[in-house]
């Protein structure tokens, strides 16, 4: 009678440092999207990654050290950094491609957009440092188009370029925002191609007859 072979579990990969920085990364975010960040203490947050509080410092350093690393994951892996939009279009398809962009990251990541609502909220300071890395530059982007297409006629020049760019930003953030995270349901019975269209028609033309 030949005993029974007994099947050995294949050993268990060894995570490289970058890994379980990654890995501990990823679910601290997560669990900053579910408590906010006023609610989630140093404890809470080694436990979600697996890891001593001890580790937790090595790999971040601190509380801020881990805003920081949220905000480079980001904009490095999920494609926030991205909101380049060639500026030699015409301002209609600028302006459409730019809401596009902002409908498409909202929606493809809105435990990220939670948390930065939480920061503002709470006075926390991730998202001010994710609107130094972004934000700022996008204002500064889509203003100096705004300055370029004055200079040459096919916009008002009597605005305060920067100005003009980021009440656009904030009309099509709010909307995203609206649709994609919290659901407003007056605002999500359409189709985005149809909020585009409106919300850069608005824009570019107003409401006056």
């Amino acid at each position: 009678m030949t005993a029974a072979r007994k099947t050995k579990s294949a050993p268990r990969k060894r995570l490289s440092a970058a890994e379980r920085r990654t890995q501990s990364l990823e679910r601290v975010t997560r669990l900053f999207a579910e408590r906010g960040f006023s609610g989630t203490t140093t404890a809470d947050l080694a436990r979600a990654a697996g890891v001593s509080e001890a580790m937790l410092y090595k790999l971040f350093g601190s509380k801020e050290g881990i805003y920081q690393a949220m905000v480079e994951h980001k904009l490095a892996d999920a494609g926030w950094g991205d909101f380049s939009v060639d500026p030699e279009l015409e301002p209609r398809d600028f302006f459409r491609g730019l809401a596009a962009r902002i409908f498409l990251r909202v929606e493809g990541d809105p435990d990220f957009v939670r948390l930065l609502h939480y920061s503002d909220l709470q006075g926390g300071r991730f998202a001010e440092l994710f609107h130094a890395a972004l934000g700022e530059a996008v204002l500064e982007g889509v203003g100096a188009y705004v300055e370029a297409q004055a200079a040459r006629g096919a916009l008002r020049a009597d605005l305060d370029p920067r100005l003009a760019g980021a009440s656009f930003l904030c009309t099509c953030w709010h909307w995203a925002v609206a649709r994609k995270v919290f659901q407003t349901p007056y605002l999500s019975g359409v189709p985005d191609e149809e909020v585009i269209t409106t919300l850069v028609s608005l824009y570019l033309e107003g409401v006056q007859a």
